[in-house]
């Protein structure tokens, strides 16, 4: 059997133990599929973007911040009732079915309301899909598992987040956008059929407890704590230097007049350069850098890159510098930032880190991208200006993040009992190279 000689082989190299080696094939496989058709999709989204047009990405911004607070409470109130079984097949169900509808949609070419309403349904649905494989992940291992396989799961996503986007870059030509998006149901299908391979007949006895917590219990605790309130502070930071260059891209993109086809190509060809580097920097440097110079100078490194580049592009305002930013922005992010963000939640106590931490990465995340729309048309100024506004936006992050250096210093010494908080399963979306 395929699976059998894998898990023999992935023995060698993982601590795998007997009877796993099924199970971790399954949630590897589930992964990779998962994240292979978001990456699929994620240059679709950008090639809606840019139809929408950059003068009014805001308001796409705007409707995916109240989609994402519309669909946050429906998803805890089934994840409350359904068995875990029923909501994996009615999210990914539902999931690949508005997926053929938009296929349908924009078959003939995307009106500026379908390539919207497809612009802020991708933009929300990975962020639910990614949380509730993790959900049946953290269901269907125990903990000791977890801290010896789930590494390895997370790296059937970085592989498919590689794929996803090699698939769009040779296939759209062939099959056209509205294709990809059935290419991608499939994928997803594909992957809750592994999934439930992982969670039938293995979950935990936790596994039918609702989930707790909710976007107002989150947004309290980041309101109580100085710490969490800083965590948030940087994080709608980096989403509004990211989004100024975004719309740039989307601007600088459009006027170059090239096909739907070939826009999403170049985005696909985007998506990998950043995803080999940002996986490049998680093996290899993010854990060193942490350990040696420390958590604050981590964070404060990927901004202060970017200053640079930023003055270039506010000399010469071309396409190749805006992608060049786009490419450090965004792998530096998710090699580099993410890393060290999700290290600050460790010193953070259980209960409130886990109700802060989903309101953080969701409903403050999204907030940052539409502040940051709004703040871009209001400010009316081209890309010279955008780009020299964005370089006191870095020189701030780079400072906030020296600062968090220090805090997180501070909390694990004064706020922490002992060994709370570094003994923790791997995070949903830190495991993973989910983005923007």
């Amino acid at each position: 059997m395929a699976s059998s000689a894998w898990a023999a082989r992935l023995a060698r190299v993982v601590d795998c133990r007997p009877g796993e080696g099924r199970l971790l094939f399954w949630a590897f496989s589930g992964f990779f599929l998962l994240l292979a058709g978001y990456y699929i999709l994620r240059p679709v989204r950008e090639e809606m973007g840019v139809q929408i047009g950059p003068d009014r990405l805001q308001w796409a911004f705007t409707l995916t911040l109240a989609g994402m607070l519309a669909i946050v409470p429906l998803y805890g109130w089934a994840a409350a009732r359904l068995p875990r079984r029923a909501l994996l097949a009615t999210v990914f169900a539902i999931t690949a079915l508005v997926l053929g509808g938009f296929q349908a949609w924009i078959a003939g070419g995307a009106s500026p309301a379908a390539a919207l309403a497809l612009f802020v349904w991708v933009s929300v649905f990975n962020l639910i899909v990614v949380s509730l494989f993790w959900t049946a992940m953290a269901d269907s291992f125990s903990h000791g598992q977890a801290r010896r396989l789930f590494g390895m799961i997370a790296a059937g996503g970085s592989t498919g987040a590689l794929v996803g986007p090699t698939i769009t870059a040779f296939s759209v030509h062939a099959v056209g956008v509205h294709g990809l998006l059935l290419v991608s149901a499939a994928l997803l299908l594909l992957s809750l059929l592994c999934i439930l391979q992982v969670a039938d007949g293995h979950a935990t006895p936790e596994a039918g407890q609702p989930l707790g917590g909710n976007v107002l219990a989150g947004l309290a605790e980041v309101a109580a704590s100085p710490y969490l309130a800083m965590i948030a502070l940087v994080i709608v930071l980096q989403s509004v230097v990211g989004t100024f260059v975004y719309f740039e891209q989307a601007r600088l993109v459009k006027a170059a007049a090239l096909a739907a086809e070939t826009r999403t190509q170049l985005f696909a060809l985007i998506d990998l350069a950043v995803n080999l580097l940002a996986l490049g920097l998680q093996a290899m440097v993010a854990g060193r850098l942490m350990q040696k110079v420390g958590l604050g100078i981590t964070l404060a490194a990927v901004p202060l890159l970017l200053v640079v580049p930023l003055a270039v592009l506010a000399a010469i305002p071309v396409l190749t510098a805006v992608l060049v930013i786009q490419v450090i922005s965004r792998a530096g992010g998710h090699g580099l930032l993410r890393p060290a963000r999700e290290a600050l939640f460790t010193a953070v106590p259980r209960e409130p880190r886990y109700k802060a931490k989903n309101v953080l990465d969701t409903v403050v995340s999204r907030a940052g991208d539409a502040f940051g729309g709004w703040l871009h048309a209001a400010a009316g100024l081209g890309t010279s200006g955008v780009a020299l506004a964005a370089v006191p936006g870095a020189l701030a992050l780079a400072w906030l993040g020296l600062r968090l250096g220090q805090r997180y210093q501070q909390q694990v010494a004064e706020t922490l009992p002992p060994g709370e908080g570094g003994a923790r399963a791997p995070d949903a979306l830190a495991a993973a190279p989910v983005q923007r």
